[in-house]
């Protein structure tokens, strides 16, 4: 399978010349990022990067030979998740009416393209776990959960980037060896939208020109990796078992059920922003944002890393599970 790398320059470029646009409009009508309690950052900071990624997405998916009408649902959701995300980024959207929008957007893709968790495999061992009348309920239920994941890994700067990058880089790998171009196009376009947009967000380009990715982005980013995810696990030409997305989604999947079940405990609602993540506890420990990054990206690899590894190898889908479980509990208690 040859890979064009045409449509991958245009994408780069595309996001490149996009933040840059967008950013001066940004700061006329104050969608920017300001510093309180609990955003420690210094400076208004444009939130430009979720609508640049999505832009340059669409200019590179035109030049690849993808069927724009085979995606359009996705595309549509996409948009959905993406507007929805500047209104939020903007105005502060209440978390019923985001969880609504979200819904809407994802039930598009779910039902119209069925794409569903129908089987999440063998993960009990003695029978195969499928979901039957449940199938759409749960996918729904599992994207959205995927979108708030890596919303909440957005805490500190390139966070939520490189996670993302790592899993689509991953999903890449997946669909090559199984003859998704598609879904590898797709994959292979959002990381070379993100690269130009960390080296932004990281200030790479200067400090003056960070950009953050902002609701829109982070909910952009979970919803295609959910999709892509399900896509690829489910079905006669899955290329991978559904426990290895787990592994390849670890750290922000880990994070977010470990903090959510921590506010419900505190009897907190489980969407109420704190700063109680991973990241904010390598903060509090003296290591600064950079070191913390690094931490926890070498995390993500090695979690993703390790599922691939067992999912080639053919470890029993009962035993990767029950390893994840055990990490889960592990990182619960020494949070605690």
């Amino acid at each position: 399978m040859n890979v064009d790398f045409l449509p991958l320059f245009v994408t780069a470029i595309s996001c490149i010349v996009a933040i840059r646009l967008i950013t001066p409009f940004a700061v006329n009508i104050d969608l920017v990022d300001k510093p309180n309690q609990r955003k420690k950052h210094i400076g208004n900071i444009p939130l430009v990067g979720g609508i640049s990624i999505f832009i340059a997405i669409i200019i590179g998916l035109l030049t690849t030979q993808i069927d724009i009408n085979q995606q359009k649902n996705l595309l549509l959701a996409m948009m959905v998740v993406v507007v929805v995300g500047v209104i939020d980024d903007h105005q502060d959207l209440s978390t019923k009416s985001r969880i609504l929008s979200h819904i809407v957007a994802v039930s598009v893709v779910v039902v119209l393209d069925n794409v569903a968790l129908n089987s999440l495999g063998w993960i009990f061992g003695v029978n195969e776990f499928k979901l039957h009348a449940w199938a759409m309920f749960f996918t729904v239920f599992t994207v959205i959960g995927v979108m708030n994941a890596i919303n909440m890994s957005d805490g500190i700067d390139g966070l939520s980037g490189t996670l993302s990058l790592i899993v689509l880089l991953f999903i890449a790998y997946f669909s090559y060896i199984g003859g998704h171009v598609d879904y590898l196009t797709i994959s292979l376009l959002i990381c070379c939208a993100l690269i130009p947009f960390l080296l932004f967000n990281l200030g790479v380009f200067g400090k003056s020109k960070r950009v953050f990715m902002g609701d829109a982005g982070t909910t952009l980013l979970g919803l295609v990796i959910a999709i892509l995810l399900i896509a690829l696990s489910q079905g006669d030409n899955a290329t991978f078992r559904p426990v290895t997305a787990l592994w390849l989604l670890a750290i922000p999947l880990i994070d977010t059920m470990a903090i959510m079940l921590r506010r419900v405990i505190k009897k907190k609602s489980p969407f109420r922003a704190d700063r109680e993540h991973l990241h904010h506890f390598f903060i509090r420990s003296g290591i600064g944002d950079r070191k913390a990054l690094l931490i926890i990206v070498l995390l993500s690899l090695t979690m993703a890393f390790s599922g691939a590894w067992m999912e080639v190898n053919n470890v029993a889908e009962w035993k990767m599970f029950a390893l994840f479980l055990l990490i889960c509990l592990f990182y619960l208690f020494a949070l605690i």
